[in-house]
């Protein structure tokens, strides 16, 4: 009966790995108009009008 959860466990780890890795290729750094200045970290983006 142990396998059965290990199964269940080790296909849940592999499901989140797969949308992980998903979002991450999906989401790239956004569109900046011209003439703005922009920081990207790897969990945040900001953008201002340049000075």
């Amino acid at each position: 009966m142990d396998w059965v959860y290990r199964g269940f466990e080790t296909s849940l780890l592999g499901l989140a790995l797969c949308l992980g890795l998903a979002a991450c290729l999906s989401l790239g750094p956004g569109r900046v108009a011209p003439g703005s200045l922009s920081v990207t970290l790897p969990m945040l983006t900001v953008t201002a009008p340049a000075p």
